[in-house]
């Protein structure tokens, strides 16, 4: 059967297949691109394989390319899969991907950094330079059972993300199974599931260590202040920026983007939160962030710069920072009358099923202003000998 010449590759435009070798043929497109496509028979089954285009690939190349397919299919090859694994990622590459592709869905700008740094710590030195449809469990256990029982938090952070990149891949057709998911529990003790809580100061020290924060105007101090006045989350006060804050009514709007129900908060601020906002005024960077990194002017300061300060603090040893919501939330209930719902709602926390919350549209500002200024004297020594009841 007659096959087609360079020259007539070379001035085909019309749409059509036209054969071009033993199981070649050019493709001609609609448009009058060209593309050489291959037809053979692989375990009884007919499959077509993309030997790439014209003129980028010629006709001796594309002869050449069917001709090496053909005989590695005589001795049992398959083309198809060895062209496949051509483009399998490694494992390093893939938790790139992985990590790219999700990391816009995460609100903490923390996990969106120590995500990738617990993989590449811990995940890396075994797997790193491994396509990943070469990884077996065997592979996954070598990381995982050094700390699995030294380091069980970690090890289970490890593991969730090495089965993510996994199952990332799983869906691109890059591996067939995740060898990380159900089929190494065998290998791996039992752990309890016990949720740890954030260690939390006695509510009777906030106020000593508020005094020990001191008042010297640095970012890092005045934000731990702040933090504790308002009973925020780290990230929330860290990245606090001028225009979510309303002098008018003292109030700080957080942006549901920011925030970890993905509902917006409305905050009130008493008089020594609007304190720590005039003092750290001097201390803009141009910006709009309230509380700058000094090291990276326009980037929020980190969890670090936190710490940092409050290591140096005689009852560290007692709380971490996210600690103080809790001191907070023991406060109110044992030193106020304020209802439950309002307290919560003061963390930012959903209040009642999915029916009230349905008709409750009010997130009672105007009592939590009543709260947060009780806070506010608790913490700075006023003597509040009445408690507010409202209800």
């Amino acid at each position: 059967m007659r096959t087609i010449t360079a020259a007539e590759v070379k001035s085909i435009k019309r749409r059509g297949k036209y054969r071009a070798g033993d199981t070649l043929y050019l493709v001609v497109s609609a448009t009058g691109s060209r593309s050489w496509i291959q037809r053979v028979l692989i375990d009884g089954k007919r499959h077509d394989i993309g030997l790439g285009g014209y003129p980028v690939v010629t006709l001796a190349e594309a002869r050449e390319a069917a001709l090496e397919n053909r005989r590695l299919i005589r001795k049992g090859g398959n083309p198809l899969e060895t062209k496949r694994r051509a483009s399998v990622p490694s494992f390093r590459d893939a938790t790139e991907r992985t990590h790219k592709s999700f990391a816009p869905t995460w609100k903490n700008e923390q996990h969106v950094r120590s995500w990738l740094l617990v993989v590449q710590k811990h995940a890396y030195p075994i797997l790193a330079d491994l396509p990943v449809d070469r990884i077996t469990q065997t592979d996954v256990l070598t990381v995982l059972t050094p700390i699995w029982t030294t380091r069980p938090e970690t090890a289970r952070r490890v593991r969730q993300r090495i089965r993510s990149v996994l199952r990332y891949c799983e869906a691109h057709g890059y591996v067939d199974r995740n060898v990380a998911g159900d089929a190494i529990e065998g290998a791996l003790p039992a752990m309890p599931k016990v949720k740890a809580h954030h260690a939390a100061l006695d509510y009777r020290k906030v106020p000593e260590a508020m005094k020990a924060i001191g008042s010297r105007v640095t970012a890092a101090r005045l934000c731990l202040r702040f933090l504790i006045l308002t009973a925020a989350r780290s990230n929330e006060a860290r990245e606090a920026t001028w225009s979510e804050i309303d002098r008018d009514t003292s109030t700080w709007e957080i942006p549901a983007s920011r925030m970890k129900a993905g509902k917006p908060h409305r905050v009130p601020l008493a008089g020594s939160a609007l304190a720590v906002l005039d003092e750290i005024d001097s201390l803009k960077d141009g910006s709009d962030l309230i509380f700058p990194s000094t090291s990276k002017p326009g980037h929020p300061m980190t969890p670090e710069n936190l710490m940092k300060v409050w290591r140096k603090m005689p009852m560290a040893k007692d709380t971490k920072v996210h600690g103080f919501r809790t001191s907070f939330r023991t406060w109110a209930a044992e030193r106020t009358e304020i209802p439950r719902e309002i307290c919560e709602m003061a963390l930012a926390h959903s209040v009642g099923n999915g029916v009230e919350q349905a008709y409750s549209r009010s997130d009672l500002l105007e009592k939590r202003t009543s709260l947060m200024q009780l806070w506010d004297g608790f913490l700075m020594g006023d003597n509040f000998n009445a408690i507010n009841n409202q209800r």
